[in-house]
């Protein structure tokens, strides 16, 4: 990412760019991922044809990129073995540049895998199933994102986020359809923010409500819990009043 990898490596995907390898004997390394150091295998791999110090070492040098104490001890490694190898000292510092800079992040291709699957997946189910994919991550709610920018984006891409219901909302985030056909994602129970798990489960098994009085009766909330509710207008409680 410090050097700019991902651009180069999407303009190399998408026939923009020419791949470069910086060096014809990098270029079986690096043929897979276009020229872009993505892998630590990749890594390993640049290590032991820049200084011939075999995978092993490879491994514990490439592991050492993220310690900042280390990396004068490993540049001044590099940079003398793979002069001894006949590597000039531009490219040497090119690619030493390229080493440090993994150092920040990066992992190895079975991780790679393992982060691409559920990436497509999600890709498709976001395309195809807007709104069921981001109630989902609503509901579940993986901490990578803030709520408000999912919320945000299922605005954008013409989702309808929907009011906190006590007649319909659920203990997750629930798809609804709309008068006119399409869909929306109707706030879930657990967003109302000063009830408790007990009140919040009631409301859930008793739906649907026939009155302000039968809410009150088969719930039992306190009166938090009613100005919690006061607060986000919810329309299937106040309707009543």
């Amino acid at each position: 990412m410090q050097n700019n990898m991902p651009l180069k490596y999407l303009q190399a995907r998408h026939g923009e760019v020419a791949p470069g390898y910086l060096h014809p004997r990098f270029e079986p390394i690096l043929r897979e991922t276009r020229g872009v150091v993505i892998f630590h295998e990749q890594v390993m791999r640049l290590f032991d044809e820049l200084t011939g110090c075999g995978l092993g070492k490879a491994d514990v040098l490439q592991r050492h990129l993220g310690r900042p104490r280390d990396l004068p001890r490993i540049e001044e490694f590099v940079r003398r073995r793979a002069l001894e190898r006949g590597f000039p000292p531009a490219l040497i510092a090119q690619v030493w540049r390229v080493l440090a800079g993994f150092g920040s992040f990066g992992f190895a291709k079975a991780h790679g895998a393992a982060f691409a699957l559920p990436t497509y997946q999600s890709a498709w189910l976001k395309t195809h199933y807007p709104a069921e994919f981001l109630a989902g991550l609503l509901t579940h709610d993986p901490g990578m994102w803030p709520k408000d920018l999912i919320v945000a984006e299922a605005r954008n891409l013409g989702v309808p986020v929907l009011g906190l219901d006590v007649q319909t909302s659920g203990l997750e985030y629930r798809v609804e359809e709309l008068v006119d056909g399409s869909l929306g994602i109707r706030l879930a129970l657990p967003e109302l923010v000063g009830s408790s798990e007990a009140e919040r489960a009631r409301i859930a098994r008793h739906q649907p409500f026939t009155s302000l009085q039968d809410f009150r009766n088969r719930v039992h909330p306190r009166k938090r819990t009613f100005e919690a509710l006061a607060r986000v207008g919810a329309p299937g409680l106040f309707r009543w009043l």
